[in-house]
């Protein structure tokens, strides 16, 4: 057996090698180094992977990896595992280059606090085993205590607490993913091997150029089209400029999915850039986008397009070898998205860039040199808005990222004011001039606006839904599920159909495929839905009933009304305010309250998109846009409370399974067998979350209290729901919850 240095980094993995620890410190520092280059930080990087795992030089250490590897031998249980090693290396930092302190102690843990490593790496019984580790590093480990001179390490260094906190996060992103690729080499080589796509944006761009071009050259002469195809060169042209803030305001049918799309894989194919990052609001339109963007490079096969979100779970099955292979690159990938086109949730990506745990950070290094796209970029949280700002600003100006803010309904995100410091308005560059994108919402005006004065009763809509539906079909949104349920049971008819969070997402889909067959085949369908229908579902309603509502959702419920333009006369968007109803709290009631303002001015225009510059600015003066105080948290560089502070989805549901009947033989099967395993040995193993995660409903706290004996533990954490589920409502029983945001 070659010991190489005589000290071990990890006990053997698939042979009888073990895992020479010199060797794994150089290597990782090499790798590490490779993604801190992306953002000009390569050597400070190096230090990080050549000082990380030092403590493992420790004879203790190195004993009980020899216990682990001698119970693993004998099939005897491995010992607890209770000797420290990151806080070794860390105390190294502490006293050669302070600022990776924090980074080499949580390695593995996660982020830490400055005092919680400061009292850590002082403690009095990690001094005498950190001379004996500095000691033999010094012996084995050549060079590694060379004194370290800040001023050369970086041409740029970060200015201010703000950009330090990021700027080590990205550092300690460079460290993990490069510890966790060199260990994986070593355990796993077949998954080694497998990593890394073949692919980049200059592979990706010409397939869209042609599939764009025979699009458009087919297209027939329409209004509809004649936009889609302004937008589209508007968006190759801007994709030559420098790199940056970029707006693209298009109305809804206006191609923006597309040539979005075009205008990031050129201006990345351009600039020299890794990869595209597409991040959408709602799990309800990833698989939409993503379908679509799979569609255009098929013929690149699966590494081309990665999608990640809680949801995916792309089994094997009987696939032919070569599909198996590639899905197997395409999990991983999901790891670092080390991917040309990646398409998340906003969530997803967000909750990263403020994370502090390894697998959720690691790959952060990978967003450093994209272009990032926020498709529906008005659904970001106004609470949280300062921070992402702050974030998305940076990555600008220090790590060669360019963002693209699409939506019908643009935000003032370069809103510069004591209510917000938003990006320098000078900076964001409309990739359609605003004077034509006023003309382009002219231009696909397809519905009409009416808004009755006075509020009216569930019965009142069910009435008016009735009569006023084009061919028996309407779409009503509603701001809650509970009044959602009111007007499905003032409605009485059997065949609508309901759409919300009380639905598991698998129910949500059939729910969305069988509304769309309705629609195509020109059948009778009322959908009562809440917000989940909005921004970006692919529906085309002849008239939409919406509850007053933040204005942008008002809008974008209105996208779903003669989508096509194939309603004679245009279609009917009726604002209506529930005298039953309620708003839910907060930023949202703030929204609609400004939203009434606006809506009883004379001649207030809907289809200007300018109206929303004013809204939002307006908007920014009520709502308080860092609520849970995360810049100053990011300011003391305190990684647990900004991570735990900050959540996209308010974090006041627990998960609960429910057991909802597929209709596909296959999923219902597979479904069955694992509930029935994990009842069975009460325990979940890997790939069982994303597994059940269709099957899931968030029940909020008070929900949760008033569904006594509705819920059965059957692992730990795993709540599996035991009372009614209705093929319409889902969990019906649940009417007490007054706000249903859904985010």
């Amino acid at each position: 057996m070659d010991r190489g240095s005589g000290f071990y980094a990890h006990t053997p993995g698939e042979g009888e090698e073990w895992h020479d620890l010199v060797a794994h410190l150089r290597n990782t520092a090499v790798r590490a180094r490779e993604n801190g280059d992306k953002f000009g930080a390569g050597e400070v990087a190096y230090l990080a992977g050549l000082w990380h795992d030092l403590g493992k030089f420790n004879p203790a250490f190195q004993e009980y990896l020899i216990r682990c590897r001698r119970a693993d031998r004998d099939g005897e249980v491995p010992p607890a595992k209770n000797v420290p090693h990151a806080v070794y290396g860390a105390r190294f930092a502490r006293e050669a280059y302070q600022p990776l302190t924090q980074v080499i102690h949580g390695h593995h843990a996660g982020l830490p606090g400055v005092e919680a490593a400061r009292q850590r790496t002082g403690a009095p019984e990690v001094a005498a085993p950190f001379a004996e580790v500095v000691r033999l590093a010094s012996e084995h480990l050549k060079g590694f205590a060379a004194p370290v001179d800040p001023g050369r390490l970086l041409a740029d260094p970060p200015r201010g607490a703000l950009e330090s906190e990021l700027f080590l996060r990205m550092i300690f992103s460079a460290l993990v993913d490069a510890d966790f690729l060199d260990t994986e080499a070593h355990f796993s080589p077949d998954s080694a091997e497998r990593r890394g796509s073949y692919l980049g944006p200059a592979d990706l761009w010409p397939v869209l150029e042609a599939s764009q071009d025979d699009l458009l050259a087919n297209a027939p002469d329409t209004p509809v089209n004649g936009v889609r195809a302004e937008v589209y060169a508007a968006c190759l042209r801007a994709a030559s400029g420098a790199g940056g803030v970029f707006r693209l305001s298009v109305p809804t049918g206006g191609g923006k999915t597309r040539s979005g799309l075009a205008f990031a894989l050129k201006h990345a194919v351009e600039r020299g850039l890794d990869r595209v990052i597409v991040a959408v609001p709602y799990t309800s339109i990833i698989e939409q986008t993503a379908g679509e963007y799979r569609r255009v490079f098929a013929k690149l096969g699966e590494d081309a397009v990665l999608e990640h979100h809680s949801a995916v779970n792309r089994e094997f099955g009987d696939a032919p070898e070569g599909a198996r292979e590639a899905r197997v690159r395409t999990r991983l990938a999901t790891q670092n998205w080390d991917a040309p086109l990646v398409v998340t949730t906003t969530v997803q990506l967000f909750e990263s860039l403020f994370a502090r745990r390894t697998s959720l950070c690691r790959k952060l290094h990978n967003v450093a040199r994209s272009v990032i796209v926020l498709d529906e970029v008005q659904t970001l949280p106004l609470r949280l808005l300062a921070p992402i700002l702050d974030v998305l600003g940076e990555l600008v100006r220090r790590y060669g990222v360019s963002v693209v803010l699409c939506t019908a309904t643009q935000p003032a995100l370069d809103e510069r004011s004591r209510y917000l410091q938003g990006f320098d308005a000078a900076s964001v560059r409309d990739i359609v001039p605003p004077e034509r994108a006023r003309e382009h919402f002219r231009e696909l005006r397809r519905v009409g606006y009416e808004r009755p004065r006075e509020p009216w009763s569930w019965e009142e809509v069910a009435r008016r839904v009735r009569e006023g539906s084009n061919g028996g079909r309407a779409l009503v949104v509603l701001n809650t599920r509970r009044d959602a349920l009111s007007v499905l049971d003032a409605l009485g008819d059997a065949r609508a159909l309901h759409l919300s969070t009380l639905l598991c997402g698998a129910h949500r889909r059939e729910v969305l495929r069988e509304v769309r067959r309705r629609l195509r085949e020109g059948e009778p369908c009322i959908l009562v839905s809440t917000q989940v229908v909005e921004a970006g579902v692919d529906l085309d309603f002849p008239v939409v009933f919406r509850a007053i509502g933040p204005l942008d959702r008002i809008v974008q419920a209105a996208g779903r009304c003669n989508r096509e333009g194939r309603t004679e006369g245009g279609g009917r968007v009726v604002i209506f305010r529930p005298e039953e109803g309620r708003t839910p709290p907060g930023e949202y009631r703030s929204a609609v309250d400004e939203t009434e303002r606006l809506l009883n001015r004379e001649e207030v225009d809907l289809h200007d998109p300018g109206i929303f510059r004013e809204y939002f600015a307006r908007l920014y003066q009520d709502v308080p846009t860092d609520a849970l105080g995360i810049q100053d948290l990011r300011r003391e560089l305190d990684y647990p409370g900004v991570a735990e502070n900050f959540r996209l989805i308010p974090d006041d549901t627990t998960p609960v399974v429910v057991r909802y009947a597929e209709k596909d033989a296959r999923k219902e099967a597979e479904r069955t067998r694992t509930l029935s395993r994990i009842e069975r040995e009460r325990v979940l193993l890997p790939g069982d979350h994303r597994r059940l995660q269709p099957y899931v409903v968030g029940l909020r706290t008070k929900e949760l209290e008033g569904a006594q004996g509705m819920t059965r533990e059957i692992a730990e954490g795993v709540l599996l729901w035991t009372g009614a589920y209705d093929p319409v409502r889902g969990i019906s029983a649940m009417r007490t919850d007054p706000a249903d945001l859904i985010w």
